[in-house]
């Protein structure tokens, strides 16, 4: 079915598998808000060391070593991704890294974490393991921090006994007119 798919062995940089990942990925898989009409729409590129890729029994396709992936404006920088498929279809992808690294420029997002998950089919992002996502200067920090992509809410976890954090800077304000004297008569 997916020819890209039946390497045996590691295909390295410059890889065509691109194609392999375009034909899997529907290109609405990351879509988000108008306002953010650039996340995650049209091809998926990714770019990496090395690639393996394997047709059966599960098709999955495992890139390693300097991992980027885009699309859009939307960008991973992993250690690791794994992609994997059923019947042609992206199930997840999972980064993971020292850590794994996300950027959504339309949205004014970056983060990183230990491991990324990534589920198409419910447009979200998880951020697991020393988890940070940062919206301009806002931070949210802990355990996890899951991302809905199309409706852009965030939740966040803490491990057992610890607290999740935030940090919100107040909204630039332009400073008020110096008060005007009286007019001298």
């Amino acid at each position: 079915m997916y020819k890209a798919f039946t390497f045996s062995k590691p295909v390295h940089r410059h890889v065509a598998a691109v194609g392999v990942l375009a034909a899997l990925l529907p290109a609405a898989v990351w879509a988000a808000p108008s306002a953010q009409k650039d996340l995650g729409k049209g091809p998926i590129q990714i770019t990496a060391d090395h690639l393996y890729a394997q047709n059966r029994p599960t098709q999955q396709a495992v890139y390693t070593g300097h991992v980027v992936m885009t699309q859009g404006d939307l960008v991973v920088h992993a250690a690791r991704l794994t992609i994997d498929a059923v019947k042609g279809k992206v199930q997840q992808a999972v980064a993971t890294g020292s850590p794994v690294a996300l950027t959504m420029s339309s949205a004014g997002r970056h983060g990183y974490g230990d491991r990324l998950i990534y589920r198409p089919g419910s447009g979200k992002i998880v951020l697991q393991g020393d988890a940070h996502l940062w919206q301009k200067k806002n931070e949210v920090s802990g355990k996890q921090v899951v991302y809905f992509i199309h409706s852009q809410q965030t939740r966040v976890s803490a491990s057992a006994g610890e607290k999740v954090r935030s940090i919100f800077y107040p909204a630039a304000t332009a400073p008020s007119p110096p008060a005007s004297a009286p007019a001298r008569s």
